[in-house]
């Protein structure tokens, strides 16, 4: 069982995490706000082998930023927005192959600014990786407070986050 300081430790990547996300997302939302557009649209573009509109291209990934940063935020499908966020990170790495002149300076060793922008995202993946619930505590617990009968009633979950009283018989 998680101690109340891994809760909180967990609960502020979680929502720091979030909000990158939420800011970062949010600048895609108007034209040649973010510096990262351009890379993420030539990204996009190259993934997608151009199907996808570049404008089309850069509302989606706003969306799917923006969202995530709720999710991660307010702690909403919280398995899931992780593994999403992973595959979002994993995909981040694609220009360091796609566009090596862009990422790369005077040596294999030697980024660029656009490159340390991409490579930081490490962190992001191991504090989403710290995240990620183990098989144990995947398992939705039935009640979810224990308490002596006598004292208070248990709750027990219905639904994601939504409790009912249990009757005691």
């Amino acid at each position: 069982m998680k101690t109340t300081k891994k809760l909180n430790n967990d609960c502020l990547i979680s929502v720091a995490i979030g909000l990158v996300y939420l800011w970062f997302g949010a600048l895609k939302f108007v034209p040649h706000l973010s510096p990262a557009e351009d890379l993420a649209r030539n990204t996009i573009d190259h993934l997608t082998f151009g199907l996808i509109n570049e404008r089309l291209s850069i509302i989606l990934l706003a969306i799917w930023e923006v969202g995530l940063g709720l999710l991660l935020i307010f702690n909403l499908f919280r398995r899931t927005a992780i593994y999403i966020a992973l595959a979002h990170m994993v995909l981040t790495f694609t220009p360091l192959l796609f566009f090596p002149n862009e990422t790369f300076g005077q040596g294999p060793f030697v980024l660029t600014l656009v490159g340390q922008y991409i490579i930081k995202n490490l962190i992001i993946i191991a504090a989403l990786l710290s995240l990620r619930p183990s098989p144990k505590e995947a398992r939705v617990p039935k009640t979810v407070m224990d308490t002596d009968e006598n004292t208070s009633p248990k709750f027990q979950l219905i639904g994601k986050d939504f409790f009912k009283k249990v009757r005691h018989s």
